[in-house]
């Protein structure tokens, strides 16, 4: 691991719009992710926010077409050398990606299981191409294993996630086309880009986790 950290990483890329999704900077939404922006002081952070979800969790792409019952991903972290007065854990940084579709919303790196995967191969190659990071550079946490379960349009929706840790902590980060940034976040931070409860929770017991290792 690299002792010092490196620059805090936004990656902005120009989103796809298209139907509902034209409309920009609209809604609760926009100003939510303006004042995460404004929470972390960073000029760098670009949120393209189209019109408010009546759901808990805008993950549809498009309008139409239903969503697949179950997904699965990895909430990766990395690891900064911390001040010496620090604790360990205050140097601990989780990845959000940003959507670049629906309301724009920050998440791990998560997708649908493919037919013929089991939920972890899915986990590691929804990483690799929503993020560009390879099985080989993660070592996979042993001992943690999250599920949540929320409705999206009406149906019930399950995630699962693992905890990965990058093993170089400048590992560049690759989006795909579904993502407009990315951000390594200490947990107050990534609280406030998560917004949902149940990530906020779940990112949380993460952090708890990973300190009861130390």
């Amino acid at each position: 691991m690299a002792t010092t950290p490196g620059p805090l990483q936004t990656v902005a890329r120009a989103a796809r719009w298209g139907g509902a999704n034209q409309t920009e900077g609209g809604g609760v939404k926009g100003v939510r992710a303006g004042r995460a922006c404004a929470a972390i002081g960073s000029k760098s952070c670009q949120s393209r926010v189209g019109p408010s979800s009546s759901f808990p969790h805008p993950e549809a792409k498009g309008t139409s077409g239903e969503m697949a019952a179950r997904a699965c991903g990895l909430i990766v972290y990395r690891r900064l050398q911390p001040a010496v007065s620090s604790r360990p854990a205050d140097g601990i940084e989780y990845l959000l990606l940003q959507t670049s579709y629906g309301t724009h919303h920050w998440t791990p790196p998560k997708g649908h299981v493919d037919p013929g995967e089991d939920d972890l191969q899915t986990a590691f190659r929804e990483t690799q191409e929503e993020a560009g990071l390879q099985a080989n550079q993660l070592t996979l946490v042993e001992g943690y294993k999250k599920e949540l379960h929320y409705p999206v349009h009406g149906k019930p929706k399950t995630v699962v996630y693992w905890l990965a840790e990058v093993k170089d902590c400048n590992t560049e980060i690759k989006l795909s086309d579904e993502h407009q940034a990315f951000r390594w976040l200490k947990l107050e931070d990534a609280c406030k880009f998560a917004e949902y409860e149940d990530m906020q929770a779940t990112l949380k017991d993460v952090h708890q986790f990973l300190c009861s290792k130390e």
